[in-house]
């Protein structure tokens, strides 16, 4: 009846790109505390969402739907948010505007070309090529507790300094190891540590 494809790993995905445009609504509202929560937790969806979906017996096509519906929800949540979040805590600048198109840009460039190339085999390990946006879930909550901790130009200065650097890194030809094991153990501690913080 419906196009499309529903199953669990979809829903999380969907989940996603529900947390991380409530974090931009959120934003828009003056809630930045909640905001960076809701996109903390965007990124958490999306480290599991294909993690489960690996525990699935899924046909080529729903390979192949899931890797775009990804790719779609990652722009959304870790290509527009982090932006959304940075522009609605008064980076509104021209330049912050230029910075903020470049990171789109490059967010953009990075997702189309995994969806391209997908991961690379070196000796047994997966290795993406550029930093995952996903990261950016991760290094940017990372950089927003600084407001409480640094002067105001200084933390301006590396909000701007982290997000070209971020964005640079999406497009750099160097190989990033997917990520597994206790890394998803420690993204969740963190998620639960800056929402402690957050709140």
């Amino acid at each position: 009846m419906f196009l499309g494809i529903y199953n669990p790993p979809a829903a999380i995905s969907f989940l996603g790109i529900m947390l991380s445009s409530t974090a931009i609504y959120l934003s828009f509202n003056n809630h930045f505390n909640y905001a960076v929560i809701c996109f903390i937790y965007a990124g958490i969806c999306d480290l599991f969402d294909g993690l489960i979906a690996r525990k699935f017996d899924r046909t080529e096509e729903e390979k192949l739907f899931g890797v775009q519906i990804d790719s779609i929800i990652d722009m959304a949540s870790f290509g527009i948010t982090p932006c959304m979040l940075i522009l609605h805590s008064g980076f509104d600048t021209k330049p912050d505007l230029f910075l903020i198109l470049f990171y789109i840009c490059a967010a953009a460039m990075r997702l189309a070309y995994f969806n391209v190339h997908g991961t690379k085999e070196i000796k047994g390990t997966a290795f993406y090529t550029g930093l995952p946006v996903t990261f950016s879930a991760l290094i940017f909550p990372s950089v927003f507790i600084l407001h409480d901790m640094a002067c105001e130009n200084l933390y301006r200065f590396i909000v701007r300094s982290v997000f070209f650097i971020v964005a640079v890194l999406f497009v750099l030809k160097i190989s990033i190891p997917k990520p597994k094991g206790i890394f998803y153990f420690v993204f969740l501690l963190l998620a639960i540590f800056y929402t402690v913080y957050w709140l």
